[in-house]
């Protein structure tokens, strides 16, 4: 269904009989929430108050597992990344986000709602494109790579990202809503755990392309644009270990079986259409 979900009312009945909420709903473009921070706020936030708002009224706190950004720590950072890490947004996006988990953290501990919050690292795997063209770097290079078109990158491509894929974010949240424990209002890292630079991670898309297509895709440095976000400048490996000790979730795949499951499902999905 289409609805607004910054209405109550909308929320009341969404709620009613509903095992768990899964609240994905979010703009996602830095550029944007920089220009526009209220209007960020209105779309990003008010849901989540409303949300809240709506769960006061039910008769039995509903569960909601919310998706949350790693990139809240910011870029001052010791690395592994955990859930002790202080907090440090800086960014429009990372400070909303921030602002979702704080009202369902207060909303748990008064009884509102039984809510967790899964700060994800770039998630990348096969699947729907997204609409925001500031997101999903990896997927975007892939479909370049089967073309057997170059693959840009920034500088020397020397940040480090740890990438966690989609199947592996999807369980996440299947083991947060089957937990007895995790949904009392915490934030968790959700990662991979390995941490790649972005010219390793495009040299193993482009070693993969190889395999499939017969010729490597070209790696050609380029320089940063002038609006780079400082986030988009940050190194950051994340430790999952205790959102696997609570659920029992482990990711299943490291970057390069990643890579290969890609391919494979892209070139399925173009026999089928074919």
């Amino acid at each position: 269904m289409q609805a607004d979900l910054r209405d109550d009312q909308v929320w009341s009945s969404l709620i009613e009989g509903a095992t768990a909420i899964v609240h994905l709903s979010s703009r996602t473009d830095l550029r944007c929430a920089e220009r526009d921070p209220a209007g960020d706020e209105i779309i990003n936030v008010e849901p989540v108050r409303a949300l809240v708002r709506a769960a006061k009224k039910a008769a039995v706190p509903v569960k909601v597992v919310f998706a949350s950004t790693a990139t809240i720590v910011g870029v001052d950072h010791a690395n592994p990344v955990d859930e002790r890490t202080p907090d440090r947004p800086c960014s429009v996006y990372d400070r909303h986000k921030l602002a979702c988990e704080i009202i369902l953290r207060e909303a748990s501990a008064h009884g509102v709602v039984r809510a967790c919050s899964l700060r994800l690292s770039n998630v990348y795997g096969y699947g729907r494109s997204s609409v925001n063209p500031n997101r999903g770097i990896l997927n975007a290079m892939m479909k370049r790579a089967m073309t057997g078109a170059p693959l840009p990158i920034y500088g020397d491509g020397g940040y480090v990202r740890d990438f966690t894929h989609l199947e592996d974010v999807v369980a996440a949240f299947c083991a947060a809503i089957a937990s007895d424990t995790v949904c009392d209002g915490r934030h968790f890292v959700i990662a991979a755990g390995e941490g790649h630079s972005l010219v390793e991670a495009f040299g193993m898309i482009a070693d993969e392309a190889l395999a499939w297509i017969g010729c490597r895709p070209d790696i050609r440095h380029v320089p940063e644009p002038a609006d780079l976000q400082p986030i988009e400048r940050r190194n950051f490996v994340g430790d999952s270990r205790l959102f696997q000790a609570a659920t029992g979730w482990r990711p299943q795949f490291n970057l390069k079986s990643g890579i290969h499951d890609f391919f494979v499902r892209a070139a399925a999905a173009e026999r089928q259409d074919s």
